[in-house]
C-alpha cells in the first residue's frame, strides 16, 4: 500500500474511532466513552510518530517551501492533540470538561486529517513516483510496529516472544525481546 493510502486508512479509522465516541457521549456511557477514549489514544499516538518519524521528513525533502510549511504547521497540530490528550488522561469520562476537550481533540484531528489530505497529499503525490510512495508506505508500515513494540510491558514482550516462538526469550532483557519481536513484524528491522 503505498504512504498516502496508509495514512488515509488511519485518517478513516481515526474518524470511526470519533463516530464511537460520539455515540457513547450522547449515551453518557462511561464505560463505552472510555474505552474508545484508550482505542483513540492508541490510534492517533501511533499515527502521528510514524508521521513525524517517517513521512515528513521525507516530505520535506521532496517538496519545497510549501510542503516545508505544510508540515511544520501539522507538527505543531500534533502538539496541540498532544497537549489535550495529556490533559483528558488527568480527567475522568465524569468529569464535564472529558468530553469538551475530547470534541476539541476530535475537531483538531478531522481538521488535520482533512488539511492533509486536500492540501498535502496531492502534492506529495505529484512529486514522488509510485514506486517513492510504496516504498514509504512500506517504511511507515514498519514503523508503525516499531511503535507498538516500544509501548509495550515487558510481560507484553515476553508474551509476544512466547507467541512468536522466539529461541532464547526466556534469558533476553527488555531490549532484546523487543528486537527479537520487531524483526519478526519487520524482516529483521
Amino acid at each position: 500500500m503505498d504512504a498516502l493510502a496508509v495514512l488515509k486508512s488511519d485518517h478513516d479509522k481515526a474518524r470511526k474511532l470519533f463516530m464511537e465516541f460520539r455515540a457513547a457521549a450522547e449515551a453518557k456511557d462511561n464505560e463505552k466513552i472510555a474505552d474508545v477514549t484508550a482505542k483513540i489514544f492508541e490510534e492517533l499516538e501511533t499515527h502521528t510518530a510514524i508521521e513525524e518519524r517517517v513521512f515528513y521528513p521525507e516530505v520535506k525533502k521532496a517538496g519545497g517551501a510549501e510542503l516545508e510549511d505544510l508540515t511544520a504547521e501539522s507538527n505543531e497540530e500534533h502538539h496541540v492533540v498532544d497537549v489535550l490528550m495529556a490533559e483528558v488522561k488527568e480527567l475522568t469520562p465524569s468529569n464535564d470538561q472529558y468530553v469538551a476537550k475530547m470534541k476539541v481533540l476530535i475537531e483538531n484531528v478531522e481538521h488535520h486529517a482533512g488539511e492533509e489530505e486536500k492540501e498535502m497529499f496531492p502534492q506529495v503525490r505529484n512529486l514522488l513516483s509510485q514506486e517513492e510512495l510504496d516504498e514509504l508506505g512500506a517504511a511507515l508500515e514498519r514503523e508503525k510496529w516499531v511503535v507498538r513494540v516500544e509501548k509495550m510491558t515487558l510481560d507484553d514482550l515476553q508474551d509476544a516472544a512466547s507467541q512468536l516462538e522466539i529461541d532464547g526469550r526466556s534469558s533476553m532483557n527488555r531490549s532484546e525481546l523487543a528486537s527479537a519481536v520487531l524483526g519478526t513484524h519487520t524482516g529483521g528491522a
